[in-house]
């Protein structure tokens, strides 16, 4: 698991516990594969440009796992690139040389999904460019994500090509 932007990557505590419990299970269950996390929120919360989300530590991007030459490696994310935000896949999921990798993205989604379960949450929706969900709905877990788990069907203001955004929906307890 690799990170790219100290100071904008907190998280409500239930969320944090789901996304460990899920990359130790990918230690599993996609040895070998890498995994990139993006942006999440401010300590204190509020306002996150240029998110309209992520506001309450319950919103998360990952970035999307990728294969360089059949072997997987972190999404490349500098400066340049706003950190890999700025990369455009195609409608077949290649940017140069990298292709992504939906059998890990597929995984991905899978364990954060199983672990929010045992962990008292669920998963509200995940945005993930619509041109390129096909490609997610053949993998080994594609039958189950479509069935189980609310990606978006219409395009957002933002192309999520290069990251996922999955919300989480908490219950909260009575002030």
């Amino acid at each position: 698991m690799v990170g790219w932007t100290p100071g904008r990557t907190h998280v409500h505590s239930k969320v944090s516990s789901v996304l460990l419990a899920a990359y130790e299970e990918l230690k599993r269950s996609a040895p070998g594969k890498v995994f990139v996390y993006g942006e999440t929120g401010w300590k204190s919360g509020g306002l996150f440009k240029p998110h309209k989300t992520h506001q309450n530590g319950l919103s998360v991007d990952l970035m999307v796992p990728v294969l360089l030459q059949g072997e997987s490696v972190p999404l490349p994310g500098s400066m340049l690139n706003r950190y890999g935000y700025g990369i455009e896949f195609d409608n077949e999921g290649k940017f140069g040389e990298y292709l992504i990798d939906f059998e890990a993205l597929g995984e991905l989604v899978y364990q954060i999904d199983r672990a929010a379960k045992t962990n008292d949450l669920a998963i509200a929706r995940v945005i993930f460019d619509v041109a390129l969900q096909h490609h997610l709905w053949a993998t080994s877990r594609g039958s189950y994500l479509k069935q189980s788990v609310g990606f978006s069907k219409q395009a957002a203001w933002v192309r999520h090509d290069e990251h996922i955004h999955v919300d989480f929906a908490a219950p909260c307890d009575r002030m």
